[in-house]
């Protein structure tokens, strides 16, 4: 049988063509994608990534006020000499309520909250201004005065007994004012021997070091003040350890001309801490590290990074670091690292090196 001259046609199988999403539908998708990542790179607040203050976010910073430390020291024993501790503490302490000029403010919890978190270094910056020493920073008026410190710190100790202060004490400019009789020192004495407000504390908690002895232990300046003296005295007396002096091993480098130059300063942070963590137990030097900058960078984008996040702040860089080096053999403490805007992950990270000396 011959086959036919024309197979039969077959149906045509229904071809399935995508539906087509409207164009303005796609063309708000496209804008809300834009838009989601600008607002993510000017404002990270927006996304949760770590804690945030005024737009700016880090993990190791700006949430110190999270975390109770209030008694650290009283698990470590009273021989063990200051210079051998790991001190978290802040830049520009009273700083906090200068939240009007971002250029000044180094601070975002009080000084009652920084004591309770473990913070014991502290960088209190007065001006004799109409016979009394009030705080500044530069040229702003912080809106405390000395004595609101000094009763702060009394109240502290008196609460937590087993704790000892670090204050560095500067005289932060030329007195100001038309009321002065008396110079800086005198006004320093005033608060210590005479004023009805804080002579009492003073005496019972203010540690005053002739520079002769070695550096006090622990056991030594539970519930008193360290004093590191920044100003001059008549005759050089001394009321503390000299500022910059033989005794001390400094890292203060601050000035940074822009955010890209903040891996100098994370360079000059890294070898302080590493020099630190390795020098000799010897008790000759206190070490100090300032992970504080500023000029060409405001106080906050040193610490947490810029909004956009293009740079890496020195808090998160610090932090860091201290995680990684903590159980390393051979290395010892951090000294006092001095932080602005710290946070509960990076005071807790300073900390964590005592757990060696601890009983």
């Amino acid at each position: 049988m011959g086959l036919p001259e024309k197979l039969p046609s077959l149906p045509r199988p229904a071809i399935l063509r995508p539906r087509r999403l409207p164009s303005f539908i796609l063309t708000a998708t496209a804008f809300c994608m834009v838009l989601f990542y600008t607002l993510l790179s000017l404002a990270p607040c927006m996304i949760p990534s770590g804690t945030c203050y005024r737009g700016y976010a880090s993990s190791w910073s700006f949430d110190a006020s999270s975390v109770q430390h209030a008694d650290w020291m009283a698990s470590i024993p009273d021989e063990t000499p200051i210079t051998s501790l790991s001190i978290p503490g802040t830049h520009d302490t009273m700083t906090y309520n200068m939240t009007d000029n971002i250029k000044l403010q180094c601070q975002n919890a009080n000084l009652t909250t920084q004591l309770e978190s473990g913070l014991r270094y502290f960088d209190i910056r007065a001006r004799l201004e109409d016979n009394k020493l009030r705080i500044y920073h530069a040229n702003g008026f912080t809106g405390f005065e000395y004595d609101e410190v000094l009763l702060a710190m009394f109240d502290f100790l008196d609460a937590h007994p087993s704790e000892a202060i670090v204050m560095r004490l500067k005289e932060e400019g030329k007195p100001i004012g038309k009321a002065n009789t008396r110079s800086f020192e005198e006004t320093f004495n005033y608060y210590l021997d005479s004023s009805p407000e804080t002579a009492e504390g003073a005496q019972s908690h203010l540690y005053l070091y002739d520079r002769i002895r070695p550096i006090p232990t622990l056991g030594e300046l539970r519930s008193r003040i360290f004093l590191l003296q920044n100003f001059q005295t008549e005759n050089a007396k001394p009321y503390g350890l000299a500022w910059e002096g033989d005794q001390m091993v400094l890292e203060d480098y601050w000035i940074i001309p822009d955010i890209y130059h903040l891996s100098d300063k994370w360079t000059a942070i890294r070898d302080a801490l590493m020099d630190a963590a390795t020098a000799p137990l010897d008790n000759k030097k206190l070490h100090l590290a300032h992970v504080s900058a500023s000029v060409g960078v405001l106080p906050i984008e040193a610490a947490a990074g810029p909004m956009n996040r293009t740079v890496v702040g020195m808090n998160d860089m610090t932090g860091q670091w201290l995680r990684d080096f903590e159980k390393v053999e051979g290395v010892s403490r951090t000294g006092i690292v001095i932080l602005d805007f710290p946070g509960r992950r990076l005071v807790e990270a300073i900390l964590a090196w005592n757990k060696r000396l601890m009983v």
